[in-house]
Order: C-alpha cells, then structure tokens, then sequence
C-alpha cells in the first residue's frame, strides 16, 4: 500500500490521494513555481489508521450528533471525535514511513499542513478549517504532527462547514503536506483577484515580517497593497505599524516583538511587490482561476508555500462582452422581481431568447461585436445598464427608488468607482426614439391617446386581447408533436411575446403611472403637499394580484360557511379541513393556478400543479374571522377613502386655484385610479404563458425520458431549451447544471450590480445604530413584531406582525391580508410588493440591504413608510 509520495511526483488528478493542498503544490512544482520541496502522508494512510483503530463507525455516529445552528453540540463531537484520534495508536507501518520520507527530504525543521480531499475545490475552499504546524523537528514530531492534522479533519468549524456544505464524514480524509520549512524573512498572502469587491484585474497582496503565522492568524496589522494585475502598477499602499511577528523556536513558534526600526518599514521593495505580482499571474493562469496563495520570502527569494481557489468570489458576468466595448456594468433584475435565488438554465434561455427579440420588434437593428444588453452570472440575469445610468433620465430614475433602490445604488456605486475607465457614451449605441419603428410610436402613442380618452372600454378590450392570446397559445400547444416541434414552438412564442403582450398593455401603464406622478407634480407646483394622492394609490381596482387574494379570501368565507351549515366547523384555533376539488377552489385556480412561487422561472411547479400552498392559505383564511379586517371590507372601505380624497384634493385645489385646475387634478387622479392597476397584467399574462412553456418543456421531457436521454421529466429544466434537439446523452450535462444550480441556491448575499470585471456592490447604505435605511414606498409609520420570512409557502403570519421578506413577488400577497406593515431587502416604489402595500394600506420601506439578516423573528420594531427608516425598539421575543 503506497502510504507516501513526494511532491514532484503529485498532480491535480491526485486529488483523493493528495488532498487539495497537497494536489495543488504538486501541480505548481511540475509548471516550475517556486515552491519548497517535501512529501504528503497520502489518504491511504489515514483510511489505514482508522481502520486499524476501529473508530469509523464512532466518528460517523458522533459526527451524526453535531448540528449546524447547535455549538454545543458541535463542541461535544469534535472533543469525542479527536479524543479518539489521541488515544489511538498509528500503525508502525506508517509511522515508520513517515520517519524514511522525512529523513529523505534532510531532516531538519519542516511544516506539516493538513491537506483534505474536500478542500481547495473550485467550489470550496475550506480555507483555515484544519491545521498547520510548524517548525517541527524529528522524525517522531513528525509523525506526531501528522496525527494533529489527522485530528483537526474534525474541529467544530471543520465539521460545520462540511455540514453547511452538504458533505458526509464518510465521505471524506486527510493527507498531511510535509515540507521544508523556509526561514522566511517576510511572509504574507497573494490574492490574484480582490477578495472584497471581486475585481478580477486587481491583486491584494498582504505581508509582514517573520513567518506567515502572524498574518494568518491576523496576530498582526499587515503591510496591504493593492496592484493593477495586468501592468503590475501599485494603485494602493498602506504601511502598517508592524508590532509582533511570528519566529521559530525550538519548540515550534513564536511570537515576539518586532524591533523599532522595522515597525514602519515596508516588508517588501517595489521590484518585489512586482515578483510576485509575476508570480501571482503565472499561478493563476495555470489553474486557471484567482488564486489564494501563501508566500514567503527568504534570502532575497521568493517561494510559494500553498495555493488555492478563491471560491467566495462572485462568478464573471457571461457572455463577456468583447475588449473593443470597454468596462460594462450590470443591475441586477431579480431584486426587481423579488426573487433572489438562480434561475434554472431552462429559465434563462428563455429570457435571453425573449431579449435576444426585442431589437427586432423595436426595428433596431444591433451591430456586430455590439456587448449583449442581458448577461448571467451566478445563474442570476443582470442588465448593462452602462449608457443609461449616464443619462439624465437613467440616473433619475435609478436614484429615486423607482424600480429597486439597493440595485440603483449599486449600479450608481460601480459606476462612480470606475468613472475614469468608462467607454464614451457616443461609443455606448445609445437607442435614441427616432430609431424605433415609426408604426411602432404610432400604434403605441394611438393605444396611450385611447386609454387616456376611454380607459374602461381600452382596458376591457386590451383584457379581451391578452386573455385570447394566452387561450390561443395553450390550445396550439396542444396540438404539437414531437421534440423539436415543441422547441420550435417556444421559439416563436418568444418571439412574438413582445408585440403580444408588451406593446398591448405598455401604454396603459405609462398612462396609469404617468397620471399619478403629474397630479403629484401639479399639487406641488400649486402650493400643497403631493402626499394628499397617498390615499387615491389606495385599493385600486383592476389589479389581477390583489384581486387574486381577495377571490382567495372570498373563497374561503364561502368554504367555511359551507362547513359550519353542515355542522363541520371546527373548535376555536382547529384547522377547517380544505377541499381542493370543491368548485370555488376549481375556478379559482382556473383562473389564477398558473401563478406561484419565483414564478418567472419555469422550472417551478405552478398552483395548479402542487397547490399544498393554496391550501395552506385557504386553511389560514378559514380560521380567521372576518370582522373589521376583512380584507375585502377594508379593500371597500380603500375604494371610498380614494374617492373622498379625491373630492377633497380637487376641492382645495379649486379653492386655491380655480376650477379649471380643479377638473385637471380631478381627471388626473381618476385616471390613475382607472389604468394603475393595469401595472401588473404584463406579469400576470407572462407568467400564464410561462405556465404554458412549461407544460411543453415537460412533454419534450417525457419523451426524453422514453428515448433514454433523461432520467426524470423534470431534468428538461436543467438544460437551456436550445440544447433539447440534440442527439447526444444528456444526463451529464443535467447533473452539471443542476450541481451548480444547487450552489447557487446557498449563496448569501447576492449583489446588485456587478461589472465585467467581476466587482460587486450590494448597493448597502450608511445607517445610524439601531436604524435601517430603504425607501419609503407605502406611507405611514407602523409598531410591531417583526416576523422574518424567507419563503411564503409554509409561513405563518399573526395578525399585525410586520412581514420582513427578501422580495415579494405574487405568491407572497396573501400574506399581506395579515401583515401590519412590510419590510423587504429588495424593490423600489413600483415593485410588486410597493404597489400591493400601498393598496392595502399597510407602511412599507423596501430596498432594506440585508433586512432579512439584521432584523430578527420577535423583535419590536417601528416601520416609517414615510420616512424609509426601520428602527428596532427592542430585542424582546415575541
């Protein structure tokens, strides 16, 4: 059994042997880095020791206690765990190999660093989760350090992080990297690509005198620069009061102080700033990813001591736009939607596919080599919002919160950042409106002049329309036969959706919203307070999601009458049992069981399909009593609040100005009233058509499945649609996506914009203690217990907590029937969950960066829709 290899003799493939660390530094010593010499004890002798000790069944047993929100319980594994690692006696066998392959290497100190073989991993690191020992002497200290490493494979971070990481203690071991200690002068970390913004044309380089111990472990203030990666200029320098640093001693290290003369002194000259830049951009390059590298410096050389990926970054915006359009920067749409979490591949094809349509519609046509407007990146879509931010109607809009406050500063962050390195606007194809199709103005502005003029019959027809495209759609896709039917299907769907949808219903809302803001316009112009259009914004009507709700909660009223006639209803706080076939729950899922969770990725089962949370809603529902918070009542009650501020407003308004102001707010603030509700058909019928493509993405994966290319039905949702005609075996290219996919869904937190250089702003704003800062969307201040929700479906809201969520999108309305106000991590003053507070009535600050982490379930909380502030009162548990 090969129990020992030298380092020269390792490559990456040796992983399962090496362990990460010592794969990696086997690889550098084979492309000529500089790295020490010196040997890995090899997984193959660990598997021995605990084989011949017999603790296997043990460590999973005890691994199996340790869980992840639980200290104690991790603490109480790992003691059992490395207690058993201590008490154990190595084999001679690999004691004595151990000693040979230490003498071989010449005696002396060394550094034993442990080397899992679930670590140093594209996907993760597991930086610092085991450990390193140094300056060791002899061949028994040796074996002995071995058994450390071998012990620390269960440290309580260790084990947490593998938990958190979904990996088994079956399924993983530990190597040890033995190698020659380098008396380093100067010790540090590289980072190839900046760490804390992701800028991949950036290093980080830290280093301070002695061994790398003190920097590690951050014992020390290290000397920080950062450096241009491609020309290797210094961009950034701070020279630290270097105080303590990490020296050997007889026994191992220590630390001690550093003499006054070195305190301010840098610990690297310019030429060896560059070195290693050289060095860094050499490493990076052969594995072919940033890199995390540890260095040392010792006799005016330099040596790389351990190498590995950076995993925390944020994945490159794709596809790269090409050199010739400069930087770009991107928003993120998801926060607009209310959805964080990746989209599947399926999903994504689908919107590229839609975007990839719209210059055509418009009449547009896009130049060769122009930078693609969508891009992906972490399964996620951004937007180049490169030019528009730049212009003076982009910069409104993305500084007022109009569409997601975190993501507008974000993008207004990377773009101040990076000012000097901008492309020029004229260079930017800017879409200027006398390029657009002049039938296309016409036809819209007709559509606009129509609603302004009659919006009940321009509504109703526009209804009619959009209702008979999406029957239209189902019934054709029907009708198909056969794989690349289906896909050719999608296609044309997609390309049509534009002038089907978009054009339809785009006018209406620019009516509806337009309307509103020039009433808010005119009464401050006039000398009053636009905050009087506050409750005109209230319970408008025509809005299929809060309609949706208000059906849903109807439907409930007539359930739970139903069940007290026949002498069913259940004892005060019992669940009333909820039929799903019962013909008002049927017509309401006719109508709206194409809707559901992150409902703009198709790969997610509608209401329809698994309605467990309609049911569970309905369930909630029956259980409460309707009384003066009847959702419809209060939605009533809206109606006529509107109705009477309008009176009001166009009374003072008359009073102050004349009648003739007096009939222009009133027309105003009607047709706001008559049209804003129109706001949400765009995604209520593009969702009905996503429901659509899904059920012909599931048919093509049924056949897929037939033909032996798929496992499941379901797997079609792993694959971009495009991919669905080809003849080879799509199975691994499933297990790939969905990989990845899963990853995705763990990432926390998300950024908001992004440039084509991989640097990231989360778009988080300045904040007093205590107070949180967003956008004030729904006025009015609220007090109350906070109740964070990540997912609608299973939630629970008391009635009057305050609902703190990531985003909103559809599926969480009809928890706001019970909220007393919302808080959300994401949107601005038209994001779905702005709207539906703003309709129920209830305060709302969106655009919060990190609500759903620094607020808490249970702590009281005051709201300021008004003022955009969320303060915490108290700690106290509900």
């Amino acid at each position: 059994m090969e129990l020992i290899r030298p380092l020269d003799r390792l490559t990456q493939a040796d992983l399962a042997l090496a362990g990460g660390k010592g794969a990696n530094l086997g690889a550098m010593l084979r492309a000529g880095l500089p790295v020490p010499p010196g040997f890995v004890v090899l997984t193959t002798a660990y598997r021995l020791f605990v084989e011949s000790a017999g603790i296997q069944n043990e460590i999973q047993r005890l691994a199996a206690e340790a869980h992840l929100e639980d200290q104690e319980s991790l603490d109480a594994a790992s003691a059992r765990i490395r207690t058993l690692f201590h008490q154990s006696p190595i084999p001679a066998e690999i004691a004595a190999a151990i000693a040979a392959a230490y003498e071989q290497l010449g005696s002396g100190p060394v550094a034993v660093r442990s080397s899992a073989t679930a670590e140093d991993l594209p996907e993760a690191s597991f930086a610092g989760q085991q450990e390193t020992f140094l300056n060791i002497t002899g061949g028994q200290q040796v074996v002995e350090a071995v058994r450390r490493c071998w012990s620390s494979l269960w440290t309580p971070r260790a084990l947490a992080y593998r938990i958190r990481n979904g990996i088994a203690p079956q399924d993983v071991a530990l190597a040890a990297v033995v190698q020659r200690l380098i008396p380093a002068e100067v010790a540090g970390v590289l980072f190839t690509a900046d760490p804390l913004t992701g800028h991949r044309g950036r290093m980080v380089i830290d280093g301070a005198w002695g061994l790398g111990e003190s920097v590690v472990s951050g014992a020390v203030t290290p000397d920080h620069w950062v450096v241009d990666g491609r020309t290797g200029a210094i961009l950034e320098e701070r020279i630290a009061t270097k105080t303590v640093m990490t020296v050997r001693t007889p026994d191992g290290s220590a630390q001690q102080p550093v003499p006054p003369e070195l305190q301010r002194k840098p610990v690297l000259t310019p030429a060896q700033v560059a070195a290693l830049v050289e060095l860094g951009r050499r490493t990076a390059a052969y594995f072919g990813a940033p890199q995390d590298i540890e260095w040392a410096l010792a006799g005016g050389k330099l040596y790389l001591l351990q190498s590995r990926p950076i995993t925390t970054l944020y994945p490159l915006p794709q596809p790269a736009p090409p050199e010739s359009a400069g930087l770009r920067i991107y928003g993120s749409i998801h926060g607009v939607q209310g959805v964080m979490e990746p989209l599947s591949p399926a999903a994504r094809s689908i919107f590229f596919t839609l975007f990839r349509t719209a210059p055509g519609f418009l009449g547009l046509k896009v130049p060769p080599g122009a930078p693609p407007v969508l891009v992906e990146a972490g399964g996620r879509l951004f937007i180049d919002f490169t030019a528009f931010a730049r212009t003076r109607v982009g910069h409104a809009l993305l500084t007022s919160g109009f569409a997601d406050n975190a993501m507008g500063q974000a993008v207004m962050e990377l773009l101040n950042r990076n000012a000097g390195r901008l492309p020029p606007l004229a260079g930017n194809g800017r879409l200027l409106l006398r390029k657009i199709r002049k039938s296309l103005l016409l036809t819209v502005a007709g559509r606009a002049l129509r609603a302004l003029v009659s919006p009940d019959r321009t509504r109703e027809q526009t209804w009619e329309r959009l209702q008979a495209f999406v029957h239209n759609l189902e019934k054709e896709s029907r009708q198909l036969h056969g794989v690349p039917q289906r896909v050719d299907f999608i296609r044309n769907v997609l390309s049509s959706l534009f002038g089907a949808v978009l054009s339809q219903v785009a006018p209406l809302v620019v009516m509806g919203v337009g309307t509103g803001r020039l009433a808010e316009h005119k009464l401050k112009a006039w000398g009053l307070d636009p905050a009087l259009m506050e409750p005109v914004k209230r319970s408008i009507p025509h809005n299929p999601t809060t309609q949706m709700d208000l059906d849903l909660w109807r439907v409930s009223r007539q359930l739970r009458a139903e069940a007290a006639a026949g002498g069913a209803e259940p004892p005060a706080g019992a669940p009333a049992a909820v039929r799903l076939d019962h013909p008002a729950v049927a017509a309401w899922l006719e109508k709206y069981g194409h809707r559901t969770v992150r409902e703009i990725d198709v790969a997610v089962p509608r209401l329809r399909e698994q309605p467990e949370y309609l049911s569970q809603m309905l369930t909630a529902f029956m259980a409460r009593d309707s009384g003066p918070n009847d959702p419809v009542q209060h939605f009533e009650r809206g109606a006529a609040a509107a109705e009477q501020a309008m009176a009001a407003v166009a009374a003072e308004v008359r009073r102050r100005k004349g009648p003739f102001r007096a009939a222009l707010i009133r027309f105003l603030m009607k047709r706001h009233r008559q049209l804003m509700g129109v706001r949400e058909w765009p995604k209520f019928f593009l969702v009905h058509v996503m429901g659509t493509l899904r059920q012909v993405l599931l048919e093509a994966g049924e056949e897929l499945v037939r033909a032996g290319r798929l496992d499941r039905q379901e797997d079609v949702f792993f694959l971009p649609f495009e991919d669905l005609t080809s003849d080879q075996d799509l199975r691994p290219l499933v297990a790939r996506n969905r990989a990845e996919y899963d990853r995705e869904m763990k990432r926390r937190p998300v950024p908001m914009a992004i440039t084509s250089e991989g640097e990231v702003s989360y778009g988080i704003r300045p904040h007093e203690e205590g107070t949180l800062v967003g956008i004030g969307s729904s006025a009015g201040v609220y007090e109350g217990v906070a109740r964070v929700v990540l997912s609608p479906v299973g939630a629970r809201l008391e009635p009057g907590e305050v609902l703190v969520a990531p985003g909103t999108d559809p599926a969480w309305t009809p928890l706001f029937l019970t909220a007393g106000a919302l808080v959300t991590e994401t949107g601005g003053m038209m994001s779905h969950g702005s709207v539906v507070a703003r309709e129920y009535g209830i305060p709302a600050v969106v655009g919060v960066p990190g609500a759903t982490t620094r607020l808490r379930t249970g702590q009281r909380i005051r709201v300021d829709g008004t003022a955009g502030t969320v303060t915490i009162l108290d700690d106290a548990k509900a």
